[in-house]
């Protein structure tokens, strides 16, 4: 087996075994860890049961749609006063007050004038039995079938559902059909949440191993954020469900609607019963995670004070890093997230067809997904290195991204898409916040360079791939041993970087290797060792260097 081989198993073993004491630190950070994995599994689980039941509900209601010949140049919107319905069908975006390429579709007001076929209604309604005790047992068409009804002409006037093995049917007008684009768009986008929410499960985790791994503070309280957020929508999605029971309800099954006929009879009780237990996950996980998170960080903090540390303007930037590793981390999913949302609604929405500049919106959003992990990369080795040319490249991309999705809102289909789909616009709201925090912290890392945070994290680097333990320094407590050179030795934290820390006893200091540059990456690395003791320790002050 070659050198070479060798040497890249050998550091593979050393972060894992580094990786392995930072996660059992302590039985807070292995509980945080172990939390943040079985609610990965648990509520990666519980999204993939609701996405099923979102995914099959919205094929067969499309597959009505579809089969009725429905143009898919219509957007359907909802207003909504009081318990008063009105659906309005528009061929342009339905957005402020005028509606002149809108046409009303359903009302229930009943001094409304509604232009609508009622005559082809009511000969489609006569073929139905009342009262209806049989329902439709599966959301997708495995044991039903569609048929286009067609009049004399050809033209496609309604639709003939078959189902119960055959034994039941009933039609569809083409005015129900229509009808059916309103809760259709919600099943549509209800899944392609469920999508992104699964996808969060797998971030989340991330997030957590990556500040147990790093000590980072910021990080671990950006876990219990993003806990926040999803348990606050979770409730928001459970009260949703009910919501929009009442509105289909109202537009598809009560007795005046154009369909008058429930498509989807058991959508919302089986939505609830999976909803309910995923609300009380994420409660339980938020809980624990902030309970947790809280020991996790009151360990670091003493920790911190106890070790010997660099100086604290270094530590100060290196906390100032890791809060700007935290907002690129948060951007990075919340903007993909966005980013895809939107992408999908340009390809497979009726609002496509919309679209007064779909190139320049597919510009934008390409750049921004080509260009999202470079620029969370640049950020991680321009700080880290102190690279003003890679860090000047960070913060355009960081203001480009800013700029173009601040003045998306101009495009109405965009702005249409941010009204009526609330998911997408929590997601782009939270992204654009993380993406100002991200530039904020950047700016401020900027100007800290040169001040002694690259060659901190240079050295905590070339140590750990050395496999040095930190703990194999011994510092003689000559003191409590009655000044006996043999005494008991006491570990303490070896001394890290550029450490000024001054004790009662004896510390040790690592002083910077002049004659190392970041081009040397092959030539190893040499540290000067200062043993400092005080008059206390050893009845008078020596100093002692090593290297």
């Amino acid at each position: 087996m070659s050198t070479t081989t060798l040497s890249r198993r050998r550091k593979v073993f050393i972060h894992l075994k580094s990786a392995l004491a930072r996660i059992t630190l302590t039985p807070h950070t292995l509980a945080f860890f172990l939390i943040s994995v079985i609610h990965c599994v648990a509520q990666g689980l519980t999204a993939a049961f609701i996405y099923s039941e979102d995914a099959s509900s919205f094929k067969f209601v499309d597959d009505v749609v579809r089969t009725a010949d429905v143009p898919d140049n219509e957007v359907a919107r909802l207003f909504r006063v009081g318990n008063n319905l009105d659906l309005k069908l528009c061929t342009a975006i339905p957005l402020g007050s005028v509606f002149k390429d809108c046409e009303t579709v359903y009302t229930t007001d009943p001094n409304a004038n509604l232009n609508v076929s009622w005559a082809l209604v009511e000969r489609f309604l006569a073929d139905v039995e009342e009262p209806r005790s049989s329902i439709l047992v599966r959301r997708g068409p495995d044991d039903s079938s569609l048929e286009p009804v067609k009049d004399g002409n050809g033209n496609v006037v309604g639709v003939e559902l078959t189902y119960d093995n055959g034994n039941e049917q009933v039609t569809f007008s083409q005015t129900c059909a229509r009808t059916l684009e309103y809760p259709l768009r919600i099943l549509d986008n209800s899944w392609r949440e469920d999508l992104a929410l699964i996808a969060s499960q797998f971030w989340l985790l991330a997030m957590s191993s990556f500040g147990i791994l790093f000590n980072s503070i910021p990080h671990i309280w950006a876990v219990v954020f993003a806990r926040v957020l999803q348990t606050g929508w979770a409730t928001y999605t459970l009260w949703r469900t009910y919501d929009v029971q009442f509105r289909y309800n109202t537009l598809i099954v009560d007795p005046p609607t154009p369909c008058h006929f429930d498509v989807l009879p058991q959508y919302f009780s089986t939505r609830v019963a999976l909803q309910i237990p995923e609300l009380v996950l994420n409660i339980t996980a938020l809980i624990s995670s902030f309970l947790l998170a809280w020991r996790v960080v009151k360990g670091y903090s003493t920790s911190t004070i106890r070790r010997v540390m660099p100086s604290l303007g270094v530590m100060r930037l290196y906390k100032f890093f890791l809060i700007n590793c935290m907002f690129a981390e948060l951007s990075l999913f919340f903007t993909l997230t966005a980013v895809a949302l939107w992408l999908d609604q340009l390809v497979n929405s009726s609002i496509a067809r919309l679209a007064l500049h779909p190139e320049l919106y597919w510009a934008i959003a390409v750049f921004s997904i080509v260009t999202i992990i470079p620029w969370m990369v640049m950020g991680w080795f321009a700080i880290r290195r102190e690279l003003k040319w890679l860090m000047a490249g960070f913060v355009l991309l960081n203001v480009i991204y800013i700029v173009s999705w601040g003045g998306m809102f101009d495009a109405q289909v965009y702005a249409w898409t941010f009204v009526e789909w609330p998911f997408f616009a929590c997601t782009m709201t939270v992204s654009l916040l993380v993406q100002c925090g991200a530039l904020v912290f950047a700016a401020i890392c900027w100007r800290g360079f040169g001040k002694g945070l690259a060659h901190y994290i240079h050295v905590e680097q070339v140590l750990l791939e050395s496999d040095f333990d930190a703990d194999v320094f011994m510092n003689e407590d000559v003191e409590k041993k009655g000044g006996s050179p043999g005494g008991l030795q006491s570990p303490i934290r070896a001394p890290s970087a550029l450490s000024e820390f001054s004790g009662e006893g004896g510390v040790n200091v690592m002083v910077k290797d002049r004659n190392w540059d970041f081009a040397d990456v092959d030539r190893p690395a040499i540290y000067d060792i200062v043993v400092q003791t005080s008059k206390r320790s050893l009845g008078s002050g020596s100093s002692e260097s090593s290297s």
